[in-house]
């Protein structure tokens, strides 16, 4: 089987040719309607998940797409949350700005260990999770919902980041209006954005724009009267971060400071909240009567925008990161399914990933990995450790947990550039040259008909590569990098040797991670 001709894949020629071989889009949520062989099991393992194993593939040839969509995504009222947690997420210090520079830099010091943990545990869970695909979801919505461990010039406690993360893994698949609403009073996200900072005194409108810009409508569908307004509705609301300070609901969580409140009248999107009596000024309240009255609003306003809006996030990062006019008709009507489910997340994500769109050739290895995608799946595929994850992530340009802006990582050709492309085969090639004699040849015999240079050659493209390269890309990956210029009849030979196979299958996975394809899913 060749390569067919590029469509949005070859980021380093930009060749954009449409092959004639391929479907057009299909512009509605019409599911895929054929059994799911190892190509397509794979792309949607790839997709929902970072990266498959073979056993993975393999289990799900063979299912509908409805089938396996309902496998990965697990049940949505089910937390998932693990079972190990960094040992210091309840650990508390005092305010290191408040204190004298040795001590201030002490702390900063121990949360940037601790961040540095989190990511390791975080990417880690990522790597040895099966089913149901849980992380996949949390790492899209830590995207959506920004919050950077470092902003202007402090740090947000890790032990606050951790417990968002489990925030997102609880809405993961819920309510969308529900999700930010927790979002709106996160700990994390109310020291991001400056929401402990707002007061009935001096407004801070920071978290009043972006909820409507970056987290639901988008630009365009809301006055700077409505960030203002809504900026008021949100005074009063404090974080216990620090064991020095008031931490009326416990440590690392948010409560309500009544007299920080805004009590007089609000106007939003053109509808009223009314004044509140000081008497009923209490945290239950302002949430439930103010806060939830003016998401009620904007969801009743501009269900439409924001529909579309998270549709087309959704798309752009699961999907294809830059649709064009293809996609639009797509979008919409996925758009329109999230309204008729009042904003649940399950039936818009269910019909996403088992639609025709979904497993149409254009959309298959169309997209480029980001970072965390690329190092979950070679570690996966290889069943092989990473030393520093960190250091790895940050050399590819994706600190998780910490966006170079609110709004995000623009990912898709972004992620390859004169810098990272090199970190990424080298972290790549560094990875494979730490795997012992041993580990390489329990690698090769994982693959049906191992001892066959050419199946094998094959099917390990298959499994790492989103498709199957030309005959002489194979050709080359078979006699220059696994036969090492033997002949093919000698391989069965080379295994038993297992120095020469060990030798052969190295540098095989080194041409593997050198070639574009590599960089997609």
């Amino acid at each position: 089987m060749e390569t067919p001709s590029i469509n949005r894949r070859d980021f380093l020629r930009g060749n954009l040719n449409k092959s004639k071989n391929e479907r057009t889009l299909n512009d509605t949520l019409s599911p895929y309607s054929y059994p799911l062989d190892r190509k397509t099991a794979a792309h949607l393992l790839r997709r929902l998940s970072f990266a498959p194993t073979l056993q993975q593939i393999e289990f799900f040839v063979g299912k509908t797409a409805q089938e396996a969509v309902f496998i990965l995504l697990g049940e949505p009222e089910t937390e998932y949350q693990p079972t190990n947690s960094p040992s210091w997420i309840n650990l508390t210090t005092e305010n290191p700005y408040g204190a004298d520079i040795y001590t201030r830099f002490q702390i900063e010091g121990q949360w940037k260990n601790y961040h540095s943990n989190l990511q390791t545990w975080w990417v880690n869970l990522m790597i040895a999770e099966q089913t149901p695909s849980v992380e996949k979801l949390v790492h899209f919505w830590s995207n959506h919902f920004t919050t950077e461990f470092s902003y202007d010039d402090a740090y947000i406690p890790p032990q606050i980041l951790f417990r968002q993360l489990a925030m997102f893994r609880k809405n993961r698949l819920g309510n969308f209006k529900q999700f930010v609403e927790d979002v709106t009073l996160d700990p994390g996200m109310l020291i991001y954005l400056g929401g402990n900072l707002n007061t009935n005194r001096k407004p801070n409108e920071n978290y009043a724009r972006e909820l409507m810009e970056l987290y639901t409508t988008g630009i365009g569908h809301y006055t700077e009267g409505d960030v203002k307004e809504a900026a008021r509705v949100l005074t009063g609301w404090r974080v216990a971060r620090y064991n020095d300070e008031p931490a009326r609901n416990g440590i690392y969580n948010a409560y309500f400071q009544p007299s920080d409140h805004d009590t007089e009248a609000k106007q939003f999107l053109g509808r009223s909240i009314p004044a509140r009596d000081p008497a009923f000024n209490t945290e239950y309240l302002v949430k439930t009567e103010e806060i939830r009255t003016m998401l009620d609003i904007l969801f009743d306003v501009r269900k439409v925008a924001i529909a579309r809006f998270v549709s087309a996030k959704i798309y752009k990062y699961f999907f294809y990161s830059n649709p064009n006019e293809d996609a639009t008709d797509f979008i919409n009507e996925c758009g329109d399914l999230l309204i008729q489910n009042d904003f649940q997340l399950y039936p818009l994500f269910y019909a996403m990933f088992s639609s025709d769109h979904f497993f149409n050739q254009q959309i298959i290895g169309a997209q480029i990995k980001s970072p965390t995608e690329l190092i979950c799946g070679f570690s996966k595929a290889l069943k092989k450790g990473i030393a520093n994850i960190p250091g790895n992530l940050s050399a590819m340009e994706e600190i998780l947990i910490d966006p170079p802006t609110v709004q995000g990582w623009e990912a898709h050709h972004r992620w390859i550039t004169t810098k990272t492309f090199p970190n990424r085969v080298k972290f790549a090639r560094d990875l494979v040259n730490t795997m012992t004699d041993d580990e390489v040849i329990s690698f090769i015999k994982t693959y049906p008909a191992y001892d066959d240079a050419v199946e094998l050659v094959k099917n390990i493209c298959l499994h790492l590569l989103p498709f199957l390269p030309n005959q002489d890309v194979l050709d080359k990956f078979t006699n220059i990098a696994l036969l090492q210029n033997q002949p093919v009849y000698e391989w069965s030979d080379m295994i038993s040797d297992k120095a020469p196979a060990v030798r052969g299958m190295k540098a095989l996975l080194i041409e593997i991670a050198k070639n574009p394809a590599f960089q997609l899913c």
